[in-house]
Formats: C-alpha cells, sequence, structure tokens
C-alpha cells in the first residue's frame, strides 16, 4: 500500500490570486487563478484575460504572504511562454574566442632556467663560542664553587 499524497503548496491558495516569481516571460499580467489540478500538472487561469495554461509541477516551488491581496508562488526555473506551451527559458552564451596574448616588449623579472635551484650557502652560527654559553658555564662553575665552599665550612664547623 502506497503512503498518502502529500499536499502540494498549491492546495491552501484556494481562490485567491497569486503572482509567479519570477514572472513567466512574455505573459502578462502576472495575476492568477488556480484551476484544475492533475498530478504532473496545475491549471491556472490569467486574472485579467482568462487564457488557462498548464504548468507542470516540477516547476512550481514554495508559496509564500507577501502581506497583500496576492500570494508569490515561486518557481524553480525561469519559464517562456511560446506557442501555446511552457518551457525554461534558456540563456544562450555565446562563448568569444581566446585572444593570443602578445609577447611583452620587456621582462619585469628573468625566467628561471631549467635545472634545480642554486644553492645558497648558510653558517651557523659556533654554539661553543657563543656568549650565552660562556655565561651558562660561568654561573655553573659558580654554583658548583658555592656549594662547595659551603659543605667545607659546615664540615669543619662541626669538628
Amino acid at each position: 500500500m502506497s503512503a498518502p499524497l502529500v499536499p502540494s503548496p498549491l492546495d491552501y491558495i484556494g481562490r485567491r490570486r497569486f503572482a509567479f516569481y519570477p514572472a513567466i516571460k512574455d505573459i502578462e499580467p502576472n495575476e492568477w487563478l488556480l484551476g484544475r489540478g492533475t498530478r504532473a500538472e496545475v491549471q491556472v487561469v490569467n486574472s485579467a484575460t482568462g487564457g488557462e495554461m498548464w504548468v507542470p509541477r516540477q516547476y512550481i516551488g514554495a508559496v509564500s504572504e507577501s502581506g497583500g491581496p496576492i500570494v508569490i508562488v515561486g518557481l524553480t526555473k525561469e519559464l517562456k511562454y511560446r506557442d501555446g506551451n511552457l518551457e525554461p527559458r534558456v540563456k544562450r552564451v555565446i562563448e568569444m574566442p581566446q585572444s593570443v596574448p602578445e609577447t611583452p616588449k620587456f621582462k619585469l623579472f628573468s625566467s628561471r632556467g631549467v635545472g634545480p635551484a642554486n644553492v645558497v650557502g648558510i653558517r651557523i652560527e659556533n654554539k661553543e663560542d657563543s656568549p650565552k654559553n660562556r655565561v651558562l658555564a660561568t654561573i655553573g662553575i659558580g654554583a658548583l664553587l658555592a656549594s662547595l665552599l659551603g659543605t667545607l665550612i659546615s664540615v669543619f664547623a662541626r669538628s
């Protein structure tokens, strides 16, 4: 057994006027009334001219209140009315041929040759001769001598 059909947003419009957004090209005015409907299509009637048209449900989107007397029905694609039929509006784009860039008369940067990059020698400071090492060694030796002197004084002070 199949599940019950979910009602279309158009079912809630009733007999109120609505407008399509984006408007269907080549049909004026953009005010419609809902007519009959099937599973695949919905009949809409132009409120000014009385012209009838069938809109496939696949192109119908959300329905929204505009705060005025007309409800807005969204279309999923831009549609065009031609020869009594609705069809998706196709914007044709003519691709322009690519122009060949001119070679510059002068170069801002020289081009790099093929092959591995030049190796630049980096000299690292010798850690043995650094001033930080001298200070640390002096403090360490001084602390060792101070502790030995303190131990000798405490040993001779007891006796």
